[in-house]
């Protein structure tokens, strides 16, 4: 930057807000997320930045940090990753605009844009719900969903075979709307089976599918990174598919026979021992579990439990799973 225009303690000011701003973020792709990708890309934006300093004594000599109304204020609190990231990406994107208009630099205003893209990969992915350990209750009956919660369901999951599809619509938007009243309803995933458009229509936590709906990636593209998808799976080998595909969890079974899976044997229990070692997303057991079952299922430890006519057994069987 050999013709850096008048003032320069802007040019100063706003160059070093850019490279504090990227460290911040860099820290959380290099160690939390551990995305390599991301990490070089911030990376190299702030190379970018340190290469357009190439006079750096003009810069040096006219900071005067006593001088700065703005020195010393008392640093904001965050309350979460993502209030520390969204500040973050705000302070670059705005210093990289101030920088573009100062200096008519187009490498601050493709950066600038840059910044909106890596903005979007890095936080979608924290507003996504976490997948608490628990039950899975599934059923096609707003009632049964809704009082799986109050008995201390984890994720709830709206999965109907028979009604068209206007009707599931209607359902599931009746679902979201009764959530939204429920306090505690607020952190439960809800997870919409098969049907990838009344999940985005309804703006649904998540989608659940099966062997031969389409692949994963075109799901995650359609819905985003913020969603969770699941996938039914039968066997490991379908599991670890699943999960390099990017599925953000896996059902395990149908362990024994049940009605919602007609025409197909249970599965036993093989399938969830191998799971405990070969799988590193979450998983769900599932497939005639109740109270008669529970115990053989719980001496795997899965981290979630599928049920989709025992609602009634969940505060027994959560019981005995916390027991």
């Amino acid at each position: 930057m050999s013709q850096i225009p008048f003032p320069y303690t802007i040019i100063d000011a706003n160059l070093n807000r850019i490279s504090e701003g990227l460290r911040v973020i860099e820290e959380y792709t290099r160690f939390i997320s551990q995305n390599k990708a991301q990490t070089d890309q911030l990376s190299a934006h702030r190379k970018k930045i340190a290469s357009k300093i190439t006079e750096p004594h003009q810069l040096l000599n006219i900071r005067n940090v006593s001088q700065d109304m703005r020195a010393y204020e008392e640093p904001t609190k965050r309350s979460s990753l993502i209030d520390i990231l969204t500040a973050n990406f705000k302070r670059v994107t705005q210093a990289l605009r101030v920088l573009e208009e100062y200096t008519g630099d187009a490498d601050f205003n493709r950066m600038r844009y840059d910044m909106y893209t890596l903005e979007k990969q890095v936080l979608l992915p924290l507003y996504q719900k976490p997948l608490p350990r628990g039950i899975y209750a599934i059923s096609d009956t707003i009632d049964h969903l809704i009082s799986s919660i109050y008995s201390g369901a984890s994720i709830i999951q709206l999965r109907d075979k028979h009604a068209s599809k206007h009707d599931i619509y209607q359902k599931a938007q009746a679902l979201k709307t009764q959530l939204s009243a429920i306090p505690q309803a607020a952190t439960i995933p809800l997870i919409i089976n098969d049907h990838i458009d009344i999940a985005i229509a309804i703006d649904a936590d998540g989608l659940h599918t099966g062997q031969d709906d389409i692949p994963i990636a075109i799901q995650r593209q359609l819905l985003g990174p913020h969603k969770i998808i699941g996938r039914t799976t039968h066997s490991l080998n379908q599991g670890l598919d699943a999960q390099a595909q990017g599925a953000d969890y896996v059902s395990v079974g149908p362990i024994y026979e049940t009605p919602s899976k007609p025409n197909r044997d249970g599965i036993g229990l093989n399938y969830l021992k191998e799971a405990i070692t070969h799988l590193t997303i979450p998983y769900v057991a599932i497939g005639g579990i109740n109270l008669k079952t529970i115990d053989f299922i719980l001496s795997y430890n899965p981290p979630l439990i599928g049920l989709i006519r025992a609602h009634d057994d969940i505060p027994l069987l959560l019981k005995k799973i916390n027991s």
